[in-house]
């Protein structure tokens, strides 16, 4: 892989053998599935990779409450799935296809994007605003709502993830997603996902996730509250959209401004809100 330091890579045959190897050797380990971040950077302090291929965990399948999705599934298996393409109105197909390139998708797996948790990825947030949890590992098989995996995370970067579950979702949801970005295969400035749901022309339903601020991305849950109950209209989405523009981390960094994200946060989250309302997207001000 291009890392001199490396000195041994242990083929995982059990998730308490992987885990017990990456226990074990603290720093000096990291868990390899596609391996796209460790082949660009490796810290010289890991000296052993745990392949987790042998697990067998790449597939998609339907549960008793949505779609399993094993963490080594690659992007592109994932979007080949005909059981996401069908999920969300083909949503979740329609955030990957956006991500990197379609070389990059082959290798990628969507566990290792959760896990390397990198503040501008597309996934993260589509996967916030759809409810979805991760099965993780870290001695024992737990189950927990992505947002709180994160939460957890900056105790513990540790635990391994073994599975992403995506829920049913409420009835005549939709979804929507932009990402700010430069040139096609560049990292987002901005990125925005939303859903909702409508009934009788106002929010039964609704969720916004916001990253790249530079931060990871977050659920702005009192925005969320301030749409739910009110009519689905350009005025209402505006007052919503200027709520998450102030709600936002944003901060300066070389790649934007933080006063340029708040004003990029205001117009995406306008633009997705209107696209689930099935309403002229020049229709909020």
């Amino acid at each position: 892989m291009g890392q001199s330091h490396i000195e041994s890579v242990v083929k995982a045959t059990t998730l308490e053998g992987a885990w017990k190897a990456r226990c074990a050797l603290g720093t000096e380990a990291r868990f390899l599935a596609g391996g796209i971040d460790l082949a660009l950077f490796t810290p010289p302090s890991v000296k052993v990779l745990i392949d987790l291929v042998p697990l067998e965990l790449s597939y998609v399948r339907g549960g008793e409450s949505g779609i399993e999705v094993g963490a080594t599934t690659t992007m592109t298996d994932v979007i080949e799935s005909p059981q996401i393409a069908s999920y969300a109105g083909g949503f979740v197909q329609e955030v990957l296809r956006q991500v990197a390139s379609p070389l990059q998708r082959n290798l990628a797996t969507l566990g290792g994007t959760l896990a390397r948790a990198h503040p501008w990825s597309d996934v993260i947030p589509a996967l916030l605003v759809l409810d979805a949890e991760v099965m993780i590992f870290d001695g024992e098989e737990r189950i927990l709502p992505l947002a709180e995996f994160y939460e957890e995370r900056q105790r513990s970067e540790q635990a391994l993830i073994v599975e992403v579950r995506l829920p049913r979702l409420p009835e005549g949801g939709r979804g929507a997603f932009i990402g700010f970005t430069r040139t096609g295969f560049d990292v987002a400035l901005l990125n925005v996902a939303c859903f909702g749901a409508i009934e009788d022309v106002r929010w039964m339903n609704a969720r916004i996730a916001i990253g790249g601020t530079p931060g990871l991305a977050t659920r702005l849950r009192d925005v969320e509250a301030q749409l739910v109950g009110h009519a689905a209209a350009p005025e209402e989405i505006t007052a919503a959209s200027g709520s998450a523009a102030a709600a936002i981390d944003a901060r300066d960094d070389r790649r934007a401004s933080a006063e340029f994200r708040r004003t990029l946060a205001r117009e995406l989250v306008a633009r997705c809100l209107l696209r689930i309302a099935e309403l002229p997207e020049g229709g909020a001000h």
